[in-house]
């Protein structure tokens, strides 16, 4: 069965007002394994409805007459319409439109993907047939738009030949959940850049999405491989070019985050290029209120600091939020890998006026990482700690595929505890270059990564997830199978981002190959939580 029809009408004071259609699409990708078919033994369905002012109503219908009867939908705001397939009574699989408006005028269509839970599977199309993206890419950076699509900018892929010459990207594509497609931006960002971020902001017109940093060749696309210094700014269809001032470096390998507080843009340190010849100590930010780009007149305490990695804080106090960026990791001027753990937060500057200085929080010697990281995952918890997990503890100085020296441990950071500890629980490979995300339960999922051992490098398929009481477990499938929990592609250098239907989208990497290279991938994958 492709697709279930489930259909009701909107209802206001007891008067349908309006109809709502919803598709199920119950097929897919035939590239999935197939065991995680999300039909498999499912005899009833079981659909829910939320949403502002409405107490939640569910129903249980059967799963084989290819129509069913759902809740009716009052008109109101933030409806939510989740469906579980269930095999027995066990939740074999799960649809979630996301939040909904239901005001009218016009009827409501939508289209909801039934996926096996705690796996990942390939992204397929209304069809059932596989989507791809449009370019392959790795290094490339995904950033989540209002309307629920993602923004895919950048990356890097091979050019084919031997041996094979990276080819930086300028080019963007958007990947819609409601279609399950991906296609092409016109127009695309100007610039080539890999390794960047895609920061979502809120100018005063609305929303736009930042790209900062990276390493790419000149305009030209023809010149030497360097940082990155414009930023490019898209609003609405429309690309801007925003020059950051003179004395703000170009910024490959920086650590960057959106304060929550002010909303601003943060850059910290980064490097000149591939080989971390220049490594700075200094932050470019960007403020959206005024759409204009500052550099801090505060250097920061870490001192010259490359790879780090960013985590925004809210920093509560009272009910107020101090806001802040946390900066993990890294490696220092001299390429040695960096257990510093040290933040910024906006206040009053030494040279008068507002900026982001140094967050006195982290001064002292318990602000180290148990072992030094570079290439790892960090996440901001719920409760407002900074998680980090995976990474390399060692590397050459302008290396960036040496995962010889890959861990599996997962730190905790307390900030107003005072605490940095590693949790009893590690990731169930030693890997780095994974991507990682908080789920909405508050889980912070950890998926693919690298590591090296004697018989080469390797790309990992493993997904670990950390619960919110600390625990740490395996992904396992619908059915807890043998390799039903693990991605359907090994890859490393990905990107992942939460989907506003609480679902995580990976797409791209790097697959390391038997023959010691490796495959830039097009494919991509969805993880249906539990």
């Amino acid at each position: 069965m492709r697709a279930l029809l489930l259909a009701a009408a909107l209802c206001g004071c007891g008067t349908p007002v309006l109809g709502i259609q919803v598709t199920l699409l119950t097929k897919a990708c035939p590239d999935a394994p197939a065991a995680l078919a999300p039909s498999s033994g499912v005899t009833q369905l079981r659909i829910s409805l939320s949403g502002d002012g409405l107490t939640s109503q569910t129903s249980t219908v059967p799963f084989a007459s290819g129509t069913a009867q759902i809740p009716d939908v009052p008109v109101g705001t933030n409806r939510r319409l989740t469906v579980d397939a269930l095999a027995g009574d066990r939740v074999r699989a799960h649809a979630d439109s996301g939040k909904f408006d239901a005001s009218g005028p016009a009827d409501v269509h939508l289209t909801l993907f039934l996926r096996s839970v705690d796996a990942f599977t390939p992204t397929s199309d209304a069809s059932g047939a596989c989507s791809r993206m449009v370019t392959p890419r790795a290094g490339h950076a995904m950033a989540l738009l209002p309307d629920g699509r993602v923004l895919i900018t950048g990356g890097f892929s091979n050019d084919g030949s031997t041996p094979p010459k990276l080819v930086y990207h300028s080019d963007a594509e958007l990947f819609d959940p409601q279609s399950g497609q991906f296609m092409a931006l016109s127009p695309s960002p100007t610039l080539r850049r890999a390794g960047h971020s895609a920061l979502p902001v809120i100018l005063p017109s609305g929303a736009a999405v930042l790209l900062a940093g990276g390493e790419g060749p000149d305009e030209s696309g023809t010149g030497p491989v360097g940082a990155v210094k414009p930023l490019e700014l898209l609003v609405g269809s429309a690309w801007t070019e925003l020059t950051p001032p003179l004395t703000s470096p170009s910024r490959s390998h920086a650590a960057a985050a959106v304060d929550l507080r002010t909303g601003a843009a943060v850059l910290a340190g980064g490097q000149s290029d591939e080989s971390g010849s220049t490594v700075y100590d200094s932050v470019t930010w960007f403020d959206p209120a005024a759409n204009a780009v500052h550099e801090s007149a505060t250097a920061l305490r870490a001192g010259q600091l490359s790879d780090a990695v960013a985590v925004a804080r809210a920093n509560l106090s009272g009910k107020a939020s101090l806001g802040g960026v946390v900066l993990v990791g890294g490696r220092d001027g001299t390429g040695k890998v960096s257990a510093q753990i040290s933040g910024l937060i906006w206040g009053p500057s030494p040279a008068g006026g507002l900026d982001f200085i140094d967050d006195v929080t982290f001064k002292g010697a318990q602000w180290q990482l148990p072992s030094p990281r570079a290439l790892h995952v960090a996440l901001r918890t719920v409760d407002d700690l900074v998680l980090t997990a995976g990474g390399v503890t060692s590397l050459v100085k302008g290396a960036f595929n040496d995962y010889s020296s890959a861990t599996a441990e997962i730190t905790l950071v307390d900030p107003l505890g005072g605490q940095v500890a590693n949790l009893t629980g590690t990731l169930s490979q030693a890997r780095a270059d994974a991507c990682g995300v908080l789920l909405e339960d508050g889980s912070a999922l950890i998926a693919g990564g690298a590591w090296q051992d004697a018989g080469g490098l390797h790309s990992a398929k493993n997904v670990d997830l950390i619960g919110t009481d600390r625990s740490v477990r395996t992904a396992a499938g619908p059915d807890s199978l043998p390799n039903s929990g693990v991605l359907t592609a090994a890859r490393h250098r990905a990107a992942c981002i939460r989907l506003l239907d609480g679902s995580v989208l990976i797409t791209g990497g790097l697959q390391a190959a038997a023959s010691g290279g490796a495959t830039v991938l097009d494919t991509a994958e969805i993880y249906q939580p539990l």
